[in-house]
């Protein structure tokens, strides 16, 4: 306990010397009354003129908004006490006032420090009391007319210390001078000098803009605006930006800035507002150092809503240069390729967009509506080009064969209209890969995908799973952990993340994986039947009945048929074992397959292995090459049922002409 103690008032000494704070200037407890009123207040080298609303730092005028000032005013009224958050809504926003009291109480108290160059981790001025308010710390004189009152809060150095700092001066400025010209270990030395490293900011998350407007239709085009100063960051190679998806997960979450950087592991927060008034739109941002919930850097940009696309990389390149970050020219012309819009496109694009990001056949295809009214508004809309390619590659991914070439189609208009545009080399990947089985094209578009926008998260899955796919595990799960660095809450990302570990043959990472995916949406039917798969890999047969089954009732099957599979695959079990299972699986499965259906017949292939049948293996295996199923190449090669097939020459020459390298 005294070694705690020692160590707290070492850290106190410290924070007083950055401070200015001497043995002469050691504030005494002055016990006074407070006045009704104060016109003027004097602390450190800060005068604040109540009357007149100014705020002066040595005789120099300092910026300050109003609601920061009237913060300010109400704890320089009283100095040292606790002013609770409660008394400053009811002076800065009246009852019948609507507004999100939480953020703008903390813009305003951010703001404020800002100006007075304070720190909530070591407070020079304002202490932050959680959940309860704010107190003044410093030394006070306030003037009232012709009558001065000194008022100084609680010793900032306790009478209990004073023999301490005596010996400790000397030794403390050492340490303290070695530490500031030699280290700066985690960032104390700009800590010390009330200072961020720029250098430490490498990594960032936009949180969801706040809408102003009124009008709650609104929504989409703020989605829109955010999505857009992501995808504007990301471009940003040297730095780490949190995706859309994930960055979504914080809206309307009352957290702090250092919990919310805790959680998605990054230095700064992009915060802002949008707010919308005809043609015009005003736009706030501001940034935020996650770990000291301090800001450093903040601007207001108004603009017509046509010319809205290029504020958004006005706002990309100046946090860019906030930081410290230089742009190549590669990244300086990124930036600056914005077109004007026109608003009703770009409003199709927004809805577009929010749809793209779910996880549903009947999602993609509205998504695909929305993309193509858009593009047939604007035929030299890039992005609607490239949302439609998006659109038609998911909807070929999840059964519509024929989407693929239409993904192909759409995806090269885009890139002859714009080609700086990750998204549409990303679908070019999916579409050489498993609708035209060139696994070098799939690399090159994905990598390419990459260089555009290093921040990718579905490039980045995609391409992790080709590697897997390939048998490149080691690679496949580097890219894959980069993927979820960017995009966390994803579950679409994640979901991905599960073959990956699973062509690993790392089954409890799929599984443990997939079971994060079931706690962020219990309702993704596909996450069922994902962790079946694990479960069956594992040799826990009842409990891949139980997820097959929920899957089932989750994709709207037939309640009755899908709870009469359940109940015939456990009897099957409990009468013959695993192999019982499996024969039961087979027969479901051979049902539920049309003639001519393209998709499956890896799958069947699959479990006539687990019975040890080669031929019909093979035979399936070929009709799939024919009928061009494009989960062929997904399979084939990382199966674990397939191993058996490995030295049949018929295995190889399939995996050859399929592009594939051999397996030994």
């Amino acid at each position: 306990m005294k070694n705690q103690t020692l160590k707290h008032d070492m850290w106190s000494l410290f924070s007083d010397l950055k401070s200015g704070y001497t043995l002469a200037t050691v504030p005494r407890r002055v016990m006074a009354s407070l006045p009704i009123s104060v016109e003027v207040a004097q602390f450190g080298e800060f005068e604040a003129d109540l009357r007149s609303r100014e705020l002066r730092r040595n005789q120099l005028s300092v910026r300050l908004p109003d609601q920061s000032f009237e913060v300010l005013a109400m704890l320089l009224e009283h100095p040292g006490e606790l002013v609770k958050r409660e008394d400053i809504r009811n002076r800065l926003w009246p009852a019948e006032t609507f507004v999100d009291f939480d953020h703008g109480l903390n813009n305003a108290v951010n703001r404020l420090r800002e100006a007075l160059g304070d720190s909530a981790e070591t407070p020079r001025f304002i202490e932050t009391l959680p959940r309860r308010g704010y107190r003044f710390v410093a030394s006070v004189k306030q003037r009232n007319g012709d009558q001065t009152k000194a008022h100084a809060v609680e010793e900032r150095v306790p009478a209990r210390r004073l023999a301490l700092l005596w010996f400790a001066i000397p030794i403390a400025a050492i340490v303290l001078a070695i530490v500031l010209t030699t280290f700066n270990f985690r960032g104390w030395r700009d800590a010390l000098l009330g200072r961020t490293s720029y250098q430490q900011i490498r990594s960032i998350a936009v949180l969801p803009l706040v809408n102003l407007s009124s009008d709650t239709e609104q929504e989409y085009v703020v989605d829109g605006m955010t999505d857009e100063l992501i995808t504007n960051l990301a471009k940003v190679g040297s730095l780490r930006v949190i995706s859309r998806t994930s960055a979504m997960h914080y809206r309307n979450a009352h957290k702090s800035a250092t919990e919310i950087g805790k959680e998605l592991g990054v230095d700064a927060l992009v915060e802002g507002t949008f707010l919308r008034s005809g043609d015009n739109v005003r736009i706030t941002a501001q940034l935020i150092h996650a770990p000291t919930d301090r800001h450093l850097w903040a601007e207001e940009y108004n603009r017509r809503l046509r010319d809205v696309l290029a504020l958004q990389s006005d706002v990309a390149r100046d946090i860019a240069h906030s930081i410290h970050i230089r742009l190549t020219p590669q990244e300086q012309a990124r930036l600056s390729g914005a077109r004007p819009m026109n608003p009703e496109v770009e409003d199709l694009y927004w809805k577009g967009s929010y749809f793209l990001d779910r996880a549903t056949t009947a999602d993609y295809k509205r998504a695909k509506d929305y993309f193509d009214q858009a593009r047939q508004k604007d035929p030299l809309s890039a992005r609607a080009w490239a949302g439609l390619a998006d659109s038609y590659h998911r909807l070929g991914v999840w059964g519509d064969y024929e989407a693929f070439p239409k993904a192909k189609e759409s995806a090269i208009k885009a890139l002859d209209l714009d080609d700086s545009l990750a998204q549409p080399h990303m679908v070019l990947g999916v579409v050489a890969y498993f609708y035209e089985w060139d696994v070098p094209a799939a690399y090159g578009h994905y990598r390419r995908a990459l260089e555009l926008n290093p921040n990718y998260a579905w490039g980045h899955a995609l391409y992790a799973l080709t590697l897997a796919h390939t048998r490149q595990f080691d690679a496949a799960i580097q890219e894959m952990e980069t993927t979820r660095e960017v995009d966390p809450f994803s579950i679409g990302t994640n979901s991905l993340a599960w073959h990956v570990y699973f062509c690993a043959r790392q089954y409890d990472q799929a599984a443990q994986v997939i079971r994060d995916v079931l706690e962020m949406d219990p309702s993704f039917a596909v996450a069922h039947w994902r962790l079946s798969v694990t479960w069956e890999q594992k040799g826990e047969y009842l409990k891949a009945i139980d997820e097959q089954r929920q899957a089932g009732l989750l994709t709207e099957q037939d309640p009755k048929i899908v709870e009469r599979n359940a109940s015939l695959l456990r009897t099957a079990y409990s009468a013959g074992g695993p192999r019982g299972y499996w024969h039961r699986r087979l027969a479901l499965q051979l049902a539920d397959w049309k003639p001519l259906s393209q998709y499956d017949t890896a799958t069947i292939a699959g479990l006539y292995m687990r019975l040890g049948d080669k031929e019909n293996a093979l035979r399936w295996l070929e009709k799939g090459y024919e009928l061009r199923d494009p989960f062929l190449i997904f399979w084939l090669p990382v199966a674990p049922e397939f191993d058996a097939l490995h030295s049949d020459p018929r295995f190889q020459s399939l995996l050859h002409r399929l592009g594939l390298p051999p397996q030994g």
